[in-house]
């Protein structure tokens, strides 16, 4: 009595391995177990003794039973018993152990979408908005270790406390709230159990804990393949939708699991179908799901470039209240401080550089100093940072919760970011910001007269590889700055900073000396390089020394001595 036919012999392993992680989900593993559990609850329904030997064989003795859930878990349906009076026994908050309430052939209709991203290259991540007990989201993660993917983001968002109280009239007579409806109240830490359960909780897993109001508009997932709604209700399926659906790539699944159950979220998907004009038809999964694919036209296929891909963002000005500044910078509210305020020594900073008239690419702007600076000094200025479900590179220290930690350094990250773009509009900046790989820079971004990066390197596990990869893209000039170590004198040298018996550092790997990027962008094709030594306000009000490396192409005129020590202390 079986879910699944046999598969056959010439089945690969990951046919194999995703079979038995189905069926672990819908618990068909151990379905005697449910089958006497449910038994003895309706024997103490009925006020009868338990039959030792209906315990013993239950799917001999009590077959009615087994089929009854292999039914109800086939369809993704309720267990429920017929009892006099016409109103059937629901013994769900006892007896529901499975690890997904999707059922068999919603479970393979995700399957079937996974399949079709990768085999026609879609690109983007997986998210699921609702995920109970995670078993969906576990299958997306499976999916993708069994085909060696590691590249994409499985991103399970939910309030982790049960589905919000009703609060726009299409909801009124649906509360499925924890107060109503306990076992949909999982929390992340349940969630995260049954990950690691299935040894498939790792960093292509995230977690975006809370209502979705609140947490989606700032989720960092890029591009999305796959778009799974399971919030039950009108205003969960709508925040989902108006928030992600444009950030679903052309050919990407849209599905929805509810749309039969529940007429609010059924409402929900028609309103929103309506006013964007999405006329591609629903495609009926079960008595409930409903699926679509977004039409439009789809990026060539990956293998047609060797380059990264990259995504031009364009955010709207967020509010001054979700900004955290990492330069001082002068806004409409007044100055507001950051950690590091270059405005007295800009020019040192960046190496007394004339930007006018230059095309300029800067690898990680952060709140922006620099980059609106260059701008006004008459700059067209591309940054770069990477995607927000990579970050920057985190060193991998021991005995350290770096999954923890990566979480709340992720929202400082979101904060910074939206001061970016609060100066971006308040100055009506031209910048474009790129997301893409810095250690691989794509050719279609363009070439650029000057290379900027300013206190970067220090954070990255391999400074060279970016180094290379801003050469191959700059034609003229390469600005290097950082934080100056006199102790590490004149040779070419990068130093390790965290270290075993010292206080964790996650974000900081290295200290350079100013000779390592004379030598290394001479080697790069840039042999005319100036030092500045220099010393900015940072951290606690501190005067911090640093050094910036100013190196040209052999065809730019600056120095004629590689290297030559230029002190603008202030």
């Amino acid at each position: 009595m079986s879910l699944y036919p046999s598969l056959g012999t010439d089945a690969s392993l990951a046919d194999r391995y995703l079979r038995l992680i189905k069926r672990s989900l819908l618990n068909e593993l151990y379905l005697e177990l449910e089958a006497v559990l449910h038994y003895l609850l309706l024997c103490r329904r009925q006020g009868a003794e338990p039959d030792a030997e209906v315990i013993r064989d239950i799917a001999a003795r009590r077959p009615d039973i087994m089929a009854r859930l292999v039914a109800v878990r086939n369809d993704g349906n309720m267990v429920l018993w017929p009892e006099d009076g016409g109103r059937p026994y629901d013994p769900r908050d006892i007896s529901e152990h499975v690890h997904t309430m999707i059922g068999c052939q919603r479970l393979d209709h995700l399957h079937f979408c996974l399949d079709a991203i990768l085999a026609e290259d879609i690109p983007g991540d997986m998210i699921e908005t609702g995920v109970w007990r995670g078993g969906a989201t576990i299958f997306m993660r499976a999916h993708l270790a069994a085909h060696g993917v590691t590249d994409r983001i499985v991103w399970v968002a939910d309030s982790f406390r049960g589905v919000p109280a009703p609060s726009v009239q299409e909801d009124k007579d649906y509360d499925l709230s924890k107060r109503r409806a306990p076992i949909l109240a999982v929390s992340e830490e349940r969630v995260k159990a049954l990950f690691a359960r299935y040894d498939l909780l790792d960093d292509q897993v995230r977690f975006l804990p809370g209502w979705f109001r609140d947490t989606l508009p700032q989720a960092p997932t890029g591009p999305i393949a796959l778009l799974r709604l399971d919030g039950d209700l009108y205003e969960s399926t709508m925040d989902a939708l108006l928030t992600l659906y444009d950030r679903v790539v052309p050919g990407g699944f849209i599905i929805i699991d509810d749309y039969g159950a529940l007429p609010p979220c059924r409402q929900a998907v028609e309103d929103f179908r309506t006013e964007r004009g999405i006329t591609t038809p629903l495609e009926p999964i079960d008595w409930t799901g409903m699926a679509w694919r977004k039409e439009g036209k789809r990026p060539p296929r990956s293998e047609s470039s060797p380059d990264a891909p990259f995504t031009v963002i364009e955010r709207p000005q967020p509010p001054l209240s979700a900004c955290d500044f990492y330069h001082t910078m002068e806004t409409p509210e007044g100055v507001i401080a950051g950690q590091w305020d270059l405005r007295t020594n800009t020019a040192a900073y960046l190496g007394a550089v004339d930007f006018a008239g230059k095309s300029v690419l800067e690898i990680g702007p952060a709140s922006g100093y620099l980059t609106f600076h260059m701008e006004q000094a008459g700059a067209s200025v591309t940054a770069v940072e990477p995607p927000l479900k990579r970050l920057w590179d985190v060193f991998p220290h021991q005995g350290i919760d770096r999954d923890a930690w990566r979480a709340s350094f992720l929202q400082g990250i979101i904060r910074v970011r939206n001061s970016f773009w609060y100066m971006h509009h308040h100055l009506k900046s031209q910048t474009r910001l790129i997301e893409t790989v810095p250690e691989a820079v794509p050719a279609a971004i363009g070439r650029f007269d000057i290379g900027v990066l300013a206190a970067i390197l220090l954070h990255t596990r391999s400074p060279f590889s970016i180094l290379e990869s801003v050469a191959a893209r700059v034609n003229e000039t390469i600005i290097v700055t950082d934080l100056y170590d006199s102790t590490l004198g004149e040779l070419p040298v990068m130093r390790l900073i965290p270290d075993a018996e010292g206080a964790a550092v996650l974000d900081t790997w290295w200290s350079f000396s100013p000779r390592f990027f004379v030598q290394a962008l001479g080697c790069l094709g840039f042999p005319n390089a100036e030092v500045h030594i220099h010393h900015q306000h940072g951290p606690n009000g501190m005067l911090a020394p640093m050094f910036t490396v100013v190196a040209c192409r052999p065809s730019v005129s600056r120095s004629k001595e590689p290297g030559r020590e230029i002190r603008t202390d202030r």
